[in-house]
């Protein structure tokens, strides 16, 4: 067993920066021995600013180091040629979420994660946030009845990164390469919109609700251990209202981008028979702070409300240091089955908005 996870970085842009390799320089038994990116300028910066020793705009140089594990932070369009090139070198993977595309490149990978024995670790770090650890502990030795109903909401404003562009510079450049799309994820066959740059970005409406919409989805899978259907959609001014059912459990998903309010507005809630939960998510970028938990449970006369307060404990924080114990302890555990079907149900999502 190793006692040290040395790391390489496959792309560098601003989640990279601004929470993993902070997140990784913070952990004690990790050595983050490589940058990778084409931009030379941005990886000689980040190597001078956070003492890491080799950069590269090679991936199969990355790829050739001694590393461990390769942290897969380019564009989503990106990953399933990312991903299969850093399991066929026998490393083990973290990936941003989404982990690719469409459902059919989740299932790629996955194909190619069993034949290489590496298993994908998917960055969906909501599920790390401490209070949520604890409340699903508490639920799991309470009898709160049947779950009546569930539901999210998720208004993502300006606010999402906690405006933590005013007191760090993110290291960029001009350089660009040329377009070629040939290496990108090809997405769903029934997108039938041309593969140029509009489609890779956030003006394309399936990759906007792919790249955030698939928290929500993920997270309301995690806290039911179901996966719904989708039921009806309305979208109506940019707002998402999405009926789910979750094997005879109704649910909900209210979900809209609004980078013209300077807030993050997203509250979970879980309703019982006999209790009901309230858990607010803070911004994914505020350092300094963690979900807020409500609970409210009923056993006989005796009524609760406990709050598991705010720990201060960062989710992206416990995510890596979860990821880097798997590695230490040779977990081969993959996410590749929640990544297909967290992908699935965007895919019903879109095509029932869109009539396709």
């Amino acid at each position: 067993m190793i006692n040290k996870v040395k790391v390489g970085i496959l792309g560098c842009g601003y989640m990279a920066q601004m929470a993993h390799i902070p997140c990784l320089k913070s952990i004690e038994n990790v050595e983050v021995v490589a940058l990778c990116d084409f931009r030379k300028s941005v990886t000689a910066e980040l190597c001078r600013r956070w003492n890491i020793p080799q950069q590269t705009d090679s991936v199969d140089e990355l790829l050739a180091m001694d590393i461990d594990a390769v942290f897969v932070l380019t564009p989503v369009q990106w990953h399933l040629n990312n991903i299969e090139a850093v399991l066929k070198a026998g490393k083990k993977v973290f990936t941003e979420k989404p982990a690719a595309m469409s459902a059919a490149s989740a299932r790629e990978l996955k194909k190619i994660s069993m034949a290489n024995g590496n298993g994908v670790t998917v960055g969906y770090m909501k599920r790390h946030e401490a209070n949520i650890v604890e409340l699903k502990k508490i639920q799991a030795g309470s009898d709160w009845g049947k779950m009546l109903f569930i539901r999210t909401h998720s208004f993502i404003g300006g606010h999402w990164n906690a405006a933590i562009n005013d007191l760090v510079d993110v290291v960029s450049s001009g350089e660009a390469p040329t377009f070629d799309a040939s290496p990108l994820d090809p997405a769903p066959a029934w997108l039938k919109d041309d593969r140029d740059q509009t489609f890779y970005s956030f003006d394309n409406p399936y990759y906007g609700l792919l790249d955030t919409g698939c928290h929500s989805v993920n997270l309301l899978r995690h806290l039911t251990g179901k996966t719904p259907k989708v039921q009806s959609l309305r979208n109506m001014s940019g707002v998402k209202l999405i009926d789910f059912d979750f094997n005879g459990t109704p649910g909900g998903m209210e979900f809209c981008l609004n980078f013209n309010m300077h807030k993050w507005d997203e509250v979970t809630e879980l309703y019982f028979e006999k209790a009901s939960v309230k858990i607010f998510t803070p911004p994914p970028l505020d350092m300094q702070s963690s979900a807020v938990v409500e609970i409210y449970s009923e056993d006989g006369a005796l009524h609760r409300n406990i709050q598991l307060e705010d720990n201060r404990q960062w989710a992206f924080r416990l995510q890596t240091e979860a990821f880097i114990e798997k590695v230490l302890t040779g977990d081969n555990s993959c996410d590749l089955n929640d990544a297909e079907k967290d992908i699935e149900i965007i895919e019903k999502i879109y095509k029932l908005e869109k009539g396709i």
